[in-house]
């Protein structure tokens, strides 16, 4: 079997979006930037910027469209001649994150669901429409993890999402140092006058040193190990460290 065959079985070709015109291939990392690239990315297909903004407007749905996916051995042949990148993030600021915005905003009828049927799971006290703590959240993504059952998009792992070790990036974007690495990218592909960054993230109830305090103390150090192990490879591929999280882990 040649290494080519090898990755069709294994590369995940679902979340790559070519868009041939700018000869880029950006695998999208939910929680991770998406908001910025789906406008550059949709607005290059013509879509308006009031529907590219709007919250209701399903933004995936329409790059997809415009987009078609590609098998993995064209995918694969597509990265040898175009500019292939990904954008990632510290994984448990990406978690976090997912929580607020997915199960506290509760924006979409699907998460506003999602959220009481985790607080349901893990609280017997009748209460239909219960909002999930930080750690009911945590416990659910470590029990669909060790039951094999499928991880949302907005918290999977990028390992899951965009094999690095499978596929050839020519830059990986990190959030925490994102108008750097976009300035390089602009520099790579000459787009400085196509590419606009926006925000369009909903403002967090608390600065982020005081939401990690707040959620992790909730862990006990066993859960916390269960959902680290989880997103280690993230941790070590990207080479982000735990420890600023562990520090308020219930530790007896």
């Amino acid at each position: 079997m040649t290494s080519i065959q090898a990755y069709e079985y294994t590369i995940e070709p679902s979340f790559y979006i070519h868009v041939k015109n700018e000869s880029l291939l950006y695998c999208l990392v939910f929680k991770s930037g998406t908001t910025t690239w789906f406008y550059n990315i949709n607005r290059w297909a013509g879509v308006s910027d009031e529907t590219i903004l709007d919250d209701k407007t399903d933004n995936f749905n329409i790059a997809r469209q415009k987009y078609p996916w590609e098998i993995p051995r064209v995918l694969l042949n597509s990265m040898k001649n175009t500019f292939s990148f990904i954008v990632v993030r510290d994984p448990f600021q990406r978690l976090i994150s997912a929580y607020e915005e997915r199960l506290l905003g509760q924006l979409h009828p699907y998460f506003k669901n999602l959220s009481h049927q985790i607080y349901r799971r893990y609280h017997n006290d009748g209460n239909e429409y219960g909002i999930p703590s930080f750690q009911d959240f945590a416990r659910f993504v470590v029990d669909q993890s060790q039951n094999n059952k499928p991880s949302d998009l907005h918290w999977r792992t990028v390992n899951d999402l965009c094999t690095p070790c499978l596929a050839r990036y020519d830059s990986i974007i990190k959030m925490e140092t994102f108008k750097q690495d976009l300035e390089y990218l602009k520099n790579r592909t000459h787009l400085h006058d196509k590419i606009k960054s926006v925000q369009m993230n909903h403002s967090r109830r608390d600065p982020l040193d005081r939401l990690i305090e707040k959620y992790f103390s909730q862990l006990t150090k066993q859960q916390f190990d269960d959902l680290y192990n989880i997103y280690r490879i993230d941790f070590e591929m990207f080479q982000y460290s735990p420890e600023k999280y562990l520090r308020y882990v219930q530790q007896a």
